[in-house]
């Protein structure tokens, strides 16, 4: 994956976990209609967040093999 591609993930990642955040401080709804929309929108968020945290550990544990691979075949 490309540094910028990573960069965009990453910035999607913070601005969820911003919206995660402000989710936390809103009040409580008061009804079951309304906290089901909350629950699902906030599912969402964690879902997308999720999603983006699985590609860059994937792409992480790759370039943490190809340092391996290096390492083992040329030394530090």
């Amino acid at each position: 994956m490309d540094k910028e591609k990573k960069l965009e993930l990453i910035q999607r990642s913070l601005g969820l976990r911003h919206k995660l955040k402000v989710h936390d401080s809103m009040k409580m709804p008061e009804t079951h209609e309304e906290t089901s929309l909350m629950m699902m929108s906030r599912w969402e968020f964690e879902d997308e967040l999720k999603a983006i945290e699985e590609i860059l550990n994937d792409d992480r544990l790759k370039n943490v093999s190809l340092k391996r691979k290096k390492l083992e075949k040329d030394g530090p």
